[in-house]
């Protein structure tokens, strides 16, 4: 039996920015304003065992390394 994990992906896009406009099947949540991203984020993160990077000033990524 192997194991099967999840290594190296995106796993959530949080942002903003309504207007965005964000491809690759990842799901993107949309947060009031900076503080509820940040929120949002680091919720995530922590149910995922994942690390939040900024990839823009109204947007957010929750990557599984």
């Amino acid at each position: 039996m192997s194991n099967v994990s999840i290594n190296d992906f995106t796993l959530a896009v949080i942002t903003t920015n309504r207007n965005a406009s964000f491809t690759g099947g990842c799901p993107v949540f949309y947060a009031s304003d900076d503080d509820d991203m940040q929120e949002k984020a680091m919720l995530m993160a922590k149910c995922v065992d994942g690390v939040v990077h900024q990839i823009g000033k109204e947007t957010l990524i929750v990557v599984k390394h």
